[in-house]
């Protein structure tokens, strides 16, 4: 699957700069749709019917992206789940699929949220075949999210950009390079945002997300609810520099605007730092 799904890769065309499809801004989002190039749309909220979702493809280039894929889960996948996937991959005729590079399950336990992996040989291997059964399965790329974690599971016998360097080299997925998360993760485990970029398989980054957290006492919180912050916007920056960029989402999931233009005005400000790059 490593050639194939690397050309795949290079054959992924560059989308824009757009937003996290959110039912509660719908109206918005569709009298918005001029200053929009790209939505993306959770994935397990489109099982149930395809009217809704017809009507986002009939105007944008849409990316689903899931939550409950659990990848690095060791045992069977959950291939009536995977179905579903493929229908709602199918029906966006999106050109990769994305997903966290997370567990979400145990067999027999739901964890009810996205969980750091254990970064170790073992793990490792049974996310390889993963991502292989899961590419063959969908007939497309598969792209991973680096997540915010507040706890690091010790016993790692390897870091985490070297984990999903390896992850890339044996499946030829891409990378969805979450940037407010790797400046979230540098603040709450102290070490280099910018450093971090450079030993990841940049070459392999499809999709970046952007978002907005807050402090809470001494930890800052990955709450999806604010505007981007500086420091992200600098990382970004950063990253542009050191890669194209072909599919910017910024999500926001709480404490919505009454009226979206502060959304809209970061989704502007990523098109245009990710264009001044590409200009340098």
């Amino acid at each position: 699957m490593t050639k194939l799904a690397s050309s795949h890769l290079d054959a992924i065309p560059t989308l824009g700069s757009g937003m996290g499809y959110r039912r509660e801004l719908r109206e918005q989002i569709f009298a918005s749709r001029d200053r929009i190039d790209v939505l993306e749309i959770v994935t397990e909220q489109f099982f149930g019917g395809d009217q809704e979702l017809e009507e986002l493809v009939a105007l944008w280039p849409v990316i689903p992206h899931g939550v409950g894929l659990s990848i690095g889960t060791a045992g069977a996948l959950d291939w009536e789940y995977l179905h579903q996937v493929r229908r709602v991959s199918e029906r966006t005729g999106s050109p990769y699929y994305s997903e966290h590079l997370a567990i979400t399950r145990a067999p027999g336990i739901d964890i009810g949220h996205l969980a750091p992996l254990w970064f170790t040989e073992e793990a490792l291997r049974t996310t390889i075949h993963n991502v292989d059964a899961v590419q063959s399965f969908l007939g497309k790329p598969l792209v991973l999210e680096n997540i915010s974690y507040l706890l690091s599971v010790p016993g790692a016998t390897m870091p985490q950009d070297e984990f999903f360097g390896r992850m890339v080299e044996a499946t030829g997925c891409g990378v969805l390079l979450d940037v407010a998360n790797v400046h979230i993760n540098a603040q709450n485990h102290s070490f280099d945002p910018v450093a971090f970029l450079d030993a990841m398989p940049l070459h392999a980054v499809v999709q970046i997300h952007l978002a907005g957290g807050y402090w809470a006492d001494d930890v800052y919180i990955d709450a999806h609810s604010e505007p981007v912050n500086g420091p992200t916007w600098e990382l970004l920056s950063e990253l542009a520099d050191r890669v194209p960029i072909r599919v910017s989402i910024l999500e926001q999931d709480a404490n919505f605007p009454d009226q979206i233009t502060p959304i809209l005005a970061d989704v502007d400000r990523s098109r245009s730092v990710i264009a001044a790059a590409a200009r340098r």
